[in-house]
């Protein structure tokens, strides 16, 4: 049968190890929250890119479409000019020509601007595809992976916590109430070694005698922090 220090020291070890666990465990939806949104993040990079040449096309038929309609508001404005013969009236007509000349530069240069952003666009498109489709299979990887660990930590847990529950059933039952006691008011660290006469759970030093009687297996409570101590491996 285990000494009470060896049944200490491994209670401790054990209820540190589920508590750890706990928090691994607890701390798996948070992870996976995380690279949810970065797969949301890239999802919309993905879909961003393909609106933006949408958006170019559309652009692009729209002032083409404008550009069509100043070129024949040129051709009109040229037979109207043949016909005046009034000074006023001539150089008014010739300034509306001049404003649709410059109106029909702009569109040739918008339009020229867009098909040259649309080709490069279109050129990364087999980038932007593999980009967004490393993107999902690291997250399905990730899902895998995670649902797999997360199995191994509640075995682990279970497995663990029926090993406590032996552990704590080895203690003698003069100790066990002031021990479930400790446990809940301060859970895995309800007991503290005791490494070169000092409590490490609240740092004061022990006497001699009393770090001898530690040393030998006697139950002793730090008279500082209240802690059952075992000496420290």
């Amino acid at each position: 049968m285990p000494s009470l220090t060896d049944t200490f020291r491994e209670c401790q070890r054990l209820r540190r190890h589920i508590r750890d666990l706990q928090a691994e465990i607890d701390r798996g939806p948070r992870v996976l929250q995380g690279r949810e949104e970065e797969l949301e993040e890239a999802r919309q990079a993905h879909a961003a890119h393909h609106e933006s040449i949408t958006r170019l096309k559309l652009k692009q038929r729209e002032d083409e479409l404008s550009l069509k309609q100043t070129e024949a508001r040129l051709t009109k404005l040229r037979e109207q000019l043949t016909g005046i013969s009034v000074p006023k009236e001539y150089a008014a007509k010739e300034s509306e020509i001049a404003q649709a000349l410059a109106k029909q530069s702009e569109l040739e240069d918008a339009i020229l601007t867009t098909i040259a952003v649309i080709e490069e666009k279109t050129t990364t498109i087999p980038v932007v595809e593999q980009t967004w489709l490393t993107a999902q299979n690291e997250f399905a990887g990730f899902k895998k992976e995670a649902a797999t660990r997360l199995e191994r930590l509640k075995a682990d847990q279970v497995a663990s916590l029926k090993a406590l529950t032996k552990a704590e059933n080895e203690l003698p039952e003069t100790v066990r109430p002031k021990y479930d006691s400790l446990v809940k008011a301060h859970g895995p660290e309800a007991m503290a070694a005791v490494k070169a006469k000092v409590c490490m759970g609240c740092r004061t030093s022990l006497t001699e005698q009393k770090w001898a009687e530690v040393r030998g297996g006697a139950l002793f409570m730090c008279p500082n922090c209240g802690k059952f101590l075992y000496p420290a491996e």
